[in-house]
């Protein structure tokens, strides 16, 4: 009698178990066929105006048109430290969905790399790539040099004469010049900036020979015929950039800009929130917005996203080595 009354003990403590895991999971898939049920935001690690706040704004504009219950998404700022602070509050947010990150090869590739930030470049679930833009070295209009053919003759037989300028030392452009002057054996003076903007201006006002900026930054500069490209560092074909050089495989460093959640967000959530914004990115409205921005969308899925964000970490952190900026 015993035994049996063990064993009947021993079966209702299974079953009460059973239930209990089916209670838990019922509530979760309700939690998550529900989702969302209250506003997302994305956190922009960089002030408001820049290429990544851009894309994130547009995207927040609409998305919610694609979004179940159509919630409303709002962006939010937080600058410093190169794109760790916001990194690090999404990295320590809750992984539910609701805290998202817009972020860029800097923050989430290059910055790693120095050894100072709270998380490493797989530290996040990638949802998708929004952009990817290639950089080009930019010259005056009245620049002795007519073709990058003309430039690189010109550097080979000078080498540190050519000052040019970027958005920092250590950053996407910096990188972009020590990767190609190391492809074509040349050598170049670099002066950083704080920001594409303030290189720009010092081109145009003659105290840097060429900058090194990503595609968007001097696109209006660009069609007015104030400056032009010499060649482009990246892989990929912009309006107004494609009609000329393209640097090797070897020095070519694209500029992602991208959406990702916390690590440990249910991927049930995960598939919600990539085909929304997917949709939302293919919109007219949103391209027209990116396209005015001076960039073009370029969708790329949570897997070859985050196959791009390593490839990049990797990649960028073998010419800081080579450049001596770490160890």
């Amino acid at each position: 009698m015993k035994k049996i009354s063990l064993y009947l003990v021993l079966v209702a403590m299974i079953i009460l178990s059973a239930c209990s895991k089916s209670t838990g999971n019922a509530t979760t898939n309700k939690a998550t066929a529900d989702f969302p049920t209250k506003p997302i935001e994305i956190i922009v690690p960089y002030d408001a105006g820049g290429g990544t706040d851009m894309a994130a704004r547009a995207l927040a504009r609409k998305v919610s048109e694609y979004l179940p219950n159509n919630q409303a998404v709002v962006v939010v700022n937080k600058p410093g430290g190169g794109g760790t602070v916001g990194n690090t509050q999404v990295l320590n947010a809750k992984p539910d969905g609701y805290t998202l990150l817009m972020t860029s090869t800097g923050a989430l590739s290059i910055q790693p790399n120095y050894g100072k930030a709270t998380y490493s470049h797989d530290s996040f679930a990638p949802i998708m790539r929004v952009l990817s833009n290639p950089q080009a070295i930019i010259v005056k209009a009245d620049a002795p040099w007519k073709t990058y053919d003309e430039w690189l003759a010109y550097m080979k037989k000078n080498p540190e004469e050519f000052t040019y300028g970027t958005a920092g030392t250590g950053l996407t452009g910096h990188i972009a010049m020590e990767a190609l002057s190391k492809d074509e054996k040349i050598k170049a003076k670099h002066v950083p900036f704080d920001g594409a903007g303030p290189a720009l201006t010092a081109l145009l006002g003659g105290h840097v020979k060429g900058v090194v900026v990503q595609t968007q930054n001097p696109r209006a500069l660009v069609e007015s015929g104030e400056v032009r490209p010499l060649i482009n560092i990246g892989s990929n074909k912009e309006e107004g950039f494609d009609g000329f050089p393209w640097a090797s495989e070897n020095a070519s460093i694209d500029v992602y800009h991208g959406l990702l959640a916390p690590k440990d967000t249910p991927k049930e959530v995960l598939d919600i929130l990539h085909d929304a914004f997917k949709k939302a990115l293919e919109d007219p409205a949103v391209i027209d917005q990116i396209n005015k921005g001076g960039a073009n969308p370029a969708y790329a899925g949570p897997e070859d996203f985050q196959k791009e964000i390593t490839e990049s970490y990797k990649k960028t952190g073998d010419v800081l080595k080579e450049v001596g900026l770490i160890k």
